[in-house]
């Protein structure tokens, strides 16, 4: 009976390339580390499926680079008891060894060895035969514009959750505006259905849980920020704008945009402090607002 770790039928997710049964190395690379290792365990599940015995091996070469003379022994020994056997192997380009690279080249011939590779970067010239056929590959950068609104709504759908269009909205500029974006969304979504707010959920309420201000606020702040002389107003719009990631830098910058006489001049002293790394962009922000 022949034994196949994928059917035929199916497809890589957003990219339209099939995996055929004579397709024995996979290559998932890419910054989106949540989706490469969503995809590696769909395939996991789906060989353990087919099999009732398995012969399974996974090393990471990011972690022990040593472990890649373990993964050449797995690939070289048969299998006594199973028809198949599966490989897998995190970070496999950061190993260049000839002998590694030789012995994943010869895996290309086999029929009976399933060899899955998930990398975050690029593969070198000495991997570059993992990006050419019989090789299926697939890039895992993270989801932006349309491919990120399906991927939040389908994440939010096997949550069931609805959220009003405002809160979507909301929602997409915030997970858009993330670094790690994929990893954080997952976080976000778990939180929110954890919080059990009412279907659908509306902006006020997901705004409750996400400590995070549009870009398009936080320029808002600034402005009123540099509009008033108390103290103690421009503390508390201060600590407003600084609940994102990026948000001191910007903070500081949408100020300097919309500066107006010796603001100008303080501006630049601070940013002078910042790039010679005497000030952070919270230290020249805060004594920005108690000291003017």
């Amino acid at each position: 009976m022949q034994n196949r770790l994928i059917p035929s039928h199916t497809s890589f997710e957003g990219g339209g390339a099939l995996f055929y049964t004579y397709s024995v190395i996979i290559y998932l690379y890419g910054s989106d580390s949540y989706r490469r290792h969503k995809k590696t365990q769909e395939f996991i599940s789906e060989y353990r499926r087919k099999n009732q015995v398995i012969d399974l091996y996974g090393v990471d070469l990011g972690h022990d680079s040593v472990d890649w003379t373990r993964a050449k022994n797995f690939l070289s020994q048969p299998s006594m008891f199973v028809e198949s056997k599966v490989l897998i192997v995190k970070d496999g380009g950061s190993v260049d060894e000839p002998e590694w690279v030789s012995a994943l080249k010869a895996e290309i011939k086999t029929t009976k060895t399933f060899v899955i590779i998930s990398d975050e970067d690029k593969p070198t010239k000495k991997f570059s035969f993992l990006l050419k056929d019989p090789v299926k590959s697939q890039l895992f950068d993270y989801p932006d514009g349309r491919l990120l609104e399906s991927f939040i709504k389908k994440e939010s759908f096997i949550r069931n959750l609805v959220f009003a269009p405002e809160a979507e909205r909301f929602f997409f500029e915030y997970v858009q505006s993330l670094e790690n974006r994929s990893w954080m969304l997952i976080n976000e979504l778990d939180k929110i259905s954890l919080a059990n707010f009412s279907q659908p959920i509306t902006l006020l309420d997901l705004r409750s849980l996400v400590q995070w201000l549009p870009r398009s606020e936080v320029f808002g702040l600034a402005r009123e920020f540099l509009g008033t002389s108390q103290v103690s107003k421009k503390l508390c719009l201060l600590e407003q704008a600084l609940v994102q990631g990026d948000a001191p830098a910007y903070i500081f910058n949408s100020m300097a945009y919309q500066a107006r006489s010796n603001d100008i001049n303080l501006l630049a002293d601070y940013d002078i402090s910042i790039k010679s790394g005497s000030l952070e962009y919270e230290e020249a922000l805060t004594d920005f607002a108690i000291g003017k």
